[in-house]
């Protein structure tokens, strides 16, 4: 009876996978128009399969910590790990009917401004082990026969210049648009009573003035929008 149980909740699980699959088409869809990254605005997708609630969005990273830059300061390097760490708090961003008594299973958050917050400070790894690679290791090597040699066969301006144009820090940091991302699932003893959803983002995050959605439900496929005075979901 339990192997059952375990072959039923797969067999949920892999359907709402496959919905928010679709659903993401419709998303991408939408970021074609212009929607994928803008300011104030968060898109979101739910799917609700036999009580299974998954629950996915995207926002620009501006609307949560109020810039999109690569944290340089310990002030701005504590909001984003802070931001990751309170919007970890499922329960408290999807608000479920009491009810239906759901479980929070995975909490997935993400963000691309999280590179340089935890053990992986920009000062310390490029001149600490610039220090440790070039002094030490060139007392082994003559500096003349390695640099300028070397840089014979491999030119300079070809290198640097070049590759920096295929890679501009620049679009990298900026035109390359930092986001937040989240993914909640939860699991529901009784499903019947999921008649609605409340996203709490707003509230807590008030760079954000809306917050576009579809949804798969077993009421049906619906789409809309929720603002500052309309936080919930109905289905």
């Amino acid at each position: 009876m339990g192997s059952l149980k375990v072959n039923a909740l797969r067999n949920n699980t892999a359907k709402v996978r496959h919905l928010l699959a679709i659903l993401g088409v419709a998303v991408s869809a939408g970021a074609v128009a212009g929607e994928a990254h803008e300011h104030g605005k968060v898109a979101l997708t739910l799917a609700i399969e036999a009580g299974n609630v998954e629950v996915s969005w995207r926002s620009p990273a501006v609307n949560l910590v109020g810039f999109e830059h690569q944290p340089k300061t310990p002030e701005e390097k504590q909001k984003v790990e802070q931001t990751l760490l309170n919007l970890k708090q499922g329960y408290e961003q999807i608000v479920l009917p009491e009810s239906a008594l759901c479980l929070l299973k995975e909490a997935d958050i993400d963000t691309t401004l999280a590179a340089h917050t935890e053990g992986h400070d920009h000062d310390d790894h490029d001149h600490e082990e610039h220090d440790d690679h070039d002094h030490d290791d060139h007392d082994d090597h003559d500096h003349d026969e390695h640099d300028h040699e070397k840089h014979d066969d491999h030119d300079h301006d070809d290198h640097d210049h070049e590759k920096h144009e295929g890679h501009d820090h620049d679009e990298h940091d900026h035109d390359g648009h930092a986001d937040f991302s989240a993914k909640y699932t939860f699991e529901c003893r009784h499903p019947e009573h999921l008649k609605q959803i409340e996203v709490n983002l707003m509230p807590s995050y008030p760079g954000i003035d809306e917050i576009r959605y579809q949804a798969i439900t077993p009421a049906g496929q619906t789409g809309g929008s929720l603002t500052q005075g309309n936080t919930v979901i109905v289905f």
